[in-house]
């Protein structure tokens, strides 16, 4: 079965500002690979026919990013449309060929296999497939029978779980039959409401859910970035990391826990420690920075 693949790169990383100021949160690179990055290669074991994306803020940088990659298509939004609105627009305008669509937020961090929902997908017959993750605290998609029923909170969700009910967040990974994009509104529109439209029409709206132990995060803050930098490292054995791109003076002092990214520079006599230095960092002579994210934009601070 065909598939086309959607990477979300339009939201403007609010809560990650000032370094959103100079860089699209999906371009902020985790050792070494950019968020986006990680995105395609997540997805690149379904072999999809049209791989596209969509941009809003610092459209240029996402798409200079997206001709480096070979993607199809770079849908630029003057307005923000969210998920909804995004992908409807591109369904409008032809820029969707294959019978279904992956579509995957470009600032996840995860290591599920995305076949495996992608082969449920097809063989249920589902009009759509909700990938998601067990996150107690912000759990709000109810599963009843393995299926879609209602976001809690939401002016067409249920009010509450029934007995029986399981409440899961949704990951920021879905597959949809194309066809039920069709003839969608292309002003901004939340994909919940595509959801809730599938569900009173009697369409079906599976579910799938990580396997306990998987790792996700959509690295909403700072602390949530500098944590996964951490894991990626630790997962990799590695103390500290110094990409080869990064410029860092020989008398300059590098403490573990810090993560050095290409473009980042560290003058004469400085000291990092347990900071993490995005491409456009700098580090001033004999300057100490501690417990930050740092990039062109300015720093953000890092609970240890």
């Amino acid at each position: 079965m065909s598939l086309d693949l959607v990477v979300l790169c339009a939201g403007c990383g609010e809560r990650l500002r000032p370094l959103t100021e100079a860089c699209p949160k999906p371009l902020l690179p985790v050792v070494g690979t950019t968020l986006a990055d990680r995105a395609l290669a997540a997805c690149e074991r379904l072999d999809p026919v049209r791989k596209v994306a969509n941009a809003h803020h610092l459209p240029e940088q996402i798409l200079t990013w997206a001709e480096a990659r070979l993607l199809d298509h770079v849908q630029v939004e003057p307005v923000l449309l969210d998920t909804g609105g995004a992908i409807g627009r591109l369904e409008s305008r032809g820029e969707l060929v294959s019978e279904h669509v992956l579509v995957h937020n470009g600032d996840l961090v995860h290591d599920i296999d995305l076949r495996e929902p992608w082969a449920l997908h097809i063989g249920s017959g589902a009009d759509a497939t909700l990938v998601v993750v067990d996150r107690p605290r912000v759990n709000t998609v109810v599963v009843r029978g393995g299926r879609f029923s209602g976001v809690l909170g939401h002016p067409r969700g249920p009010v509450r779980s029934q007995g029986g009910d399981l409440a899961r967040t949704f990951s920021g990974i879905a597959f949809y039959r194309r066809s039920v994009l069709s003839a969608r509104p292309e002003g901004p529109w939340s994909v919940k409401e595509l959801w809730h439209d599938l569900l009173e029409q009697g369409r079906f709206v599976g579910i799938w859910e990580a396997p306990p132990g998987s790792r996700w995060d959509d690295l909403g803050t700072s602390q949530d970035f500098a944590r996964v930098v951490r894991e990626v490292m630790g997962r990799n054995g590695i103390e500290t990391w110094i990409d080869p791109g990064a410029q860092v003076d020989p008398s300059a002092r590098i403490l573990p826990g810090s993560a050095l990214e290409c473009g980042a520079f560290v003058g004469a006599g400085a000291v990092v420690e347990d900071s993490v230095l995005l491409p456009g960092a700098v580090v001033a002579r004999n300057e100490a920075v501690r417990g930050v994210l740092r990039n062109a934009g300015g720093s953000l601070p890092v609970a240890n």
